[in-house]
């Protein structure tokens, strides 16, 4: 039997608008099914950890964004116990449901999920007694982040479906104040020192902030991370480039360094902000490590 966990106020009330749509769907097809829906932030996880705990569900789906998706996969890392993952995005980023070609429509995708007959195994980022699986960010993203889930217009943007303008507006507020900063990185077994670094984006899937193609070339099961390391740049300089990552030219940008690896530890001359899939995950120093093929997905 599948589980399904509801965050209805994901995308500004969308997640409750397609969960009626599903709910629906479920009914008139008779599938057995179980749901529960958040009511606070963090909720997530604990009713993931609950599910599986009790042994009544096979399968996870979470309907949400992100940080519903984020919640939910540490919930399933956290209970130790074998379960298959599923997505049907209702939230104004939907990074994973793009990185890993999901449908949009939520009918589309949970006919996917029924169907249970194409599966595949990512990797994790595991940090800090906790796991990403979409990436981790030290730096300027980090502080975009926490800036773009706090601000107020991400809720009015939702409402007329330009939820992905509010990452863009948080960068160019942050952007304006941040300082960057000295920093050393251990890749595996190299270790690159650089100075004035704006931010460092270790990635397991190709774009991150509703669709800043960061890192374009990662791949989620290769059992290393691409790493973007942004440093030795004007802030104005950063400040006409930044169109470039919609598109992921930025890569040829002089100030974009790339590396891949399994290991990573970042430590800083000051505390950075750290993120995982957008949520506050606590200030440098940090080391990600990549746990190979650790989750089934139902794609």
């Amino acid at each position: 039997m599948l589980g399904f966990i509801v965050n209805p106020v994901s995308g500004n009330g969308r997640g409750a608008m397609v969960w009626k749509q599903l709910e629906e769907e479920l009914r008139q097809r008779n599938v057995a099914y179980l749901v529960r829906k958040t009511s606070m932030a963090g909720e997530a996880k604990q009713l993931a950890v609950d599910m599986l705990q009790n042994g009544s569900v096979t399968g996870i789906v979470a309907v949400g964004g992100d940080g519903t998706v984020n919640e939910v996969v540490n919930g399933i890392h956290e209970s130790q116990v074998a379960c298959a993952f599923g997505h049907i995005p209702a939230g104004s980023g939907n990074d994973f449901a793009r990185g890993h070609n999901l449908p949009r429509d939520p009918l589309q995708a949970l006919e996917k999920i029924l169907q249970g007959n194409v599966t595949k195994t990512i990797d994790v980022l595991q940090l800090n007694g906790m796991v990403a699986i979409n990436s981790v960010g030290a730096g300027l993203d980090g502080q975009v982040a926490v800036t773009a889930n706090r601000a107020r217009y991400k809720r009015w943007l939702n409402k007329i479906k330009l939820g992905v303008l509010a990452y863009f507006l948080a960068v160019v507020r942050v952007l304006l104040t941040y300082k960057p900063c000295s920093v050393t990185v251990v890749i595996d077994d190299r270790q690159e020192t650089l100075e004035n670094v704006w931010l460092i984006a270790v990635a397991n899937i190709s774009s991150y902030g509703g669709g800043m193609q960061i890192c374009p070339d990662a791949v989620p099961d290769d059992g290393r991370a691409d790493i973007c390391v942004v440093s030795h740049a004007s802030r104005w300089s950063l400040l006409r480039a930044f169109p470039l990552i919609y598109t992921g030219k930025h890569v040829h940008h002089p100030a974009a360094r790339f590396f891949r690896g399994a290991t990573i530890t970042i430590q800083s001359e000051r505390p950075m902000v750290v993120h995982a899939d957008g949520e506050m995950a606590g200030v440098t120093p940090i080391t990600v490590n990549v746990a190979r093929r650790r989750l089934t997905i139902l794609s």
